[in-house]
């Protein structure tokens, strides 16, 4: 069950009290696919490499697993248990610096990307953590290396679950034939009533009406995928699919599959690793690990995985089935201010609501904030460390997002009351980091031409080690109560959140002042209040799909200087943000070759350089300075760019060790400075 009241709340922490004595650990095996040992024995450093296969049970009747949704009608052995596993991924220090602190990265649509596998070298990885990823997601197809969830499909005894399911559906390119769940994702199968009863329609904007394909005119490919209990379903439109437009599929699907076990999967696995077993075999599997004692332990996500990570908190699955927290530090990391479907019929783990595509999904909705707030439409009171406080498994928690997710993703609700017009407070034990002049996923750091799915080229400021840093920094907190950095976020008390548009829908100047021969957004990302059913909150089953809502939270955006560039007050500023070259812009508008080309990018960013001398910023009406006026010359660059830097680093927001990284992007991009006529 998913817990939404104080008073239900309180009964299953009861409940779980008096379950204690009879919870069982619910990992049952252990099996080892591969092993090997990165770095040579006289590297200063070495990591052993373990991948494999974990196998858990889950005991339908236990209080700590009726969080899952649907764990009664899962099938059971013999012991009357549930099974299900997930692929894993280990590194285990083995040589240098050994902690005693377990990272555990919650991957991304099966892929990840851990310190060791970076560089023995990397800074995270001389920490000498033990690092763990599992896979928790089951629609993923196989192959590629990708950690994937196993687990069983749900039934009503002989009968299958069955349910409305809606995908939509936008492609960047023209075609006939689109995976309706997205490339190498798979869907549920339509029932025989689906395959009849489906619905087909298409618009260009969200706003717009509904225009109603005939169902002669599409057809279903359902192809069954090897390895795995969904299929890979596949829409066939005649005369194809336009570009851009929202293509909404409603029909009525079969055989959901039990996604919440990648929750407990998570919690399991980790309790087991920091508070060990008394079972004789699962211990003779423990020591084939040589994991070392494990004291503290931190999850971070990114993106979509750290939306799971608040989810994972707000559903109550940081308190183990013995009682015990299971994560001391979570660092969700450009999550917004959303959950996801990762815990409900009918899962749908990858989807990301956005202001184009996938609007009022079940992904976003009240509590935004970790500390308690009321929803001004229903009335409900709640936040995110509700369910962790009453259990004192509350962990300690780094909210980091950049400037795009309060426009692509509603990040300020994070920090603000649901209606958007005073600060939330915010609980000691939570810090909120804004990375300025970013787009959602960090770039290299170099400039480039390429413009994807936007009208501007992509935003290629780098903010991956400033994020590294504070997860460092969330380490020492948990381990020895050193202080971490202050918060640095947009607030409206003083004046640096604000509305993106004002209320003729004009852009707001504070948001962005318009530049001649560039397009801005007519909207943001806002999140609406819908009504998913009687039974979501409680049980996590959709029974609705609602299509418009009248009622709208009130996400704002960081307030920009007169260069379009986020403030150094409310905003962690990279280096290449705090001496800019150029406007680094929070958000990009479809490309028009994608269609849409008035609707904002999914989770893009842009750029837009400066003018090098003056007269190419008059020739242009460029209101911002040129080049030569900001700097006078390549030297002075990189002084007040090192100078940047340092200050990072002093103010405990970048590791020294990643200074030289900075200053190599920085001594490339001087090459935009023109050299001087002889």
């Amino acid at each position: 069950m998913i817990v939404t009241s104080r008073l239900v709340r309180a009964i299953t922490f009861l409940a779980c009290l008096a379950s204690t004595a009879f919870a069982q650990a619910e990992v049952s095996r252990i099996e080892i696919r591969s092993r090997e040992t990165l770095g040579d024995s006289s590297a200063a450093m070495q990591y052993e490499a373990i991948r494999g296969e974990i196998f858990y049970t889950l005991d339908p009747l236990a209080a700590g697993n009726q969080r899952i949704v649907d764990i009664g009608l899962a099938p059971r052995n013999a012991a009357g248990l549930v099974e299900f596993s997930t692929d894993f991924h280990l590194y285990v220090p083995k040589g240098g610096t050994v902690s005693d602190t377990l990272l555990y990265s919650v991957n991304n649509r099966g892929s990840s990307l851990l310190p060791p596998e970076i560089s023995l070298d990397y800074p995270l990885t001389r920490k000498g953590y033990t690092y763990l990823v599992t896979g928790w997601i089951n629609e993923l197809t196989p192959g590629a290396d990708r950690l994937r969830l196993h687990a069983p499909i749900v039934s009503n005894g002989a009968e299958p679950v069955t349910g409305l399911v809606r995908y939509e559906i936008i492609s960047n390119r023209p075609g006939n034939n689109i995976n309706i769940a997205g490339d190498n994702h798979l869907a549920y199968a339509p029932s025989d009533r689906g395959m009849n009863e489906a619905t087909l329609t298409k618009r260009v904007n969200q706003q717009d009406p509904r225009i109603a394909i005939p169902r002669e005119q599409y057809s279903f490919a359902i192809v069954p995928t090897p390895e795995s209990n969904q299929p890979m379903v596949s829409l066939v439109l005649d005369g194809g699919l336009e570009p851009g437009l929202i293509y909404e599929l409603i029909y009525e699907a079969k055989d959901p599959v039990l996604s919440g076990a990648g929750l407990a999967g998570i919690r399991d696995i980790v309790s087991l690793l920091r508070n060990g077993t008394d079972d004789p075999a699962l211990q003779t599997q423990l020591s084939n690990l040589a994991v070392p004692n494990i004291e503290h332990t931190v999850a971070w996500g990114i993106s979509q995985s750290g939306r799971l990570l608040r989810q994972f908190v707000h559903h109550g699955f940081n308190e183990d089935l013995a009682g015990r927290k299971v994560f001391d530090g979570i660092v969700p990391i450009i999550a917004g201010a959303g959950f996801g479907m990762f815990n409900t019929r009918f899962a749908m783990p990858t989807r990301t609501n956005g202001q184009h595509e996938n609007l009022l999904y079940p992904n976003d909705y009240f509590p935004f904030t970790y500390g308690d707030s009321t929803d001004p439409f229903s009335g409900r009171v709640d936040g995110i460390l509700s369910q962790s406080r009453l259990s004192n498994t509350e962990p300690k928690v780094m909210h980091i997002q950049t400037s795009n997710e309060y426009w692509v993703r509603a990040g300020s609700l994070a920090h603000t009351n649901p209606q958007g017009t005073q600060d939330a407070q915010i609980p000691d034990n939570v810090r909120f980091y804004t990375i300025g002049g970013s787009q959602h996923g960090s770039g290299s750091g170099i400039p480039s031409s390429g413009r994807g799915f936007g009208q501007l080229p992509s935003n290629h400021n780098r903010w991956t080690p400033i994020a590294n840093t504070l997860l460092v920094a969330m380490v020492d907190w948990v381990s020895d109560d050193s202080t971490p950095p202050p918060s640095r976020y947009p607030k409206i008390a003083d004046g640096t959140l604000v509305a993106s548009h004002l209320d003729n829908g004009t852009i707001n100047p504070d948001a962005w002042r318009p530049l001649p021969g560039y397009e801005h957004p007519k909207a943001m990302y806002q999140i609406g209040s819908a009504n998913f059913g009687e039974r979501f909150l409680e049980q996590g089953i959709i029974d609705l799909h609602p299509m418009f809502s009248n009622d709208w939270y009130g996400a704002k955006v960081p307030k920009v200087n007169r260069d379009n560039n986020d403030l150094p007050q409310s905003t962690i500023l990279p280096p290449l943000t705090a001496v800019p070259l150029g406007t680094f812009v929070p958000w990009n508008l479809r490309n028009p070759v994608s269609g849409a080309e008035t609707e904002l990018a999914r989770l893009s960013g842009g750029y837009i350089p400066f003018a090098t001398t003056p007269a190419q910023a008059q020739a242009s009406e460029d209101p911002r300075p040129a080049l030569s006026k900001r700097y006078s010359s390549p030297q002075e660059y990189l002084r007040e760019y090192e100078i940047a830097t340092d200050a990072l680093i002093q103010q405990g927001y970048l590791l020294p060790e990643f200074k030289a990284n900075f200053m190599n992007i920085a001594n490339e991009n001087a090459e935009v400075f023109e050299e001087p006529t002889p």
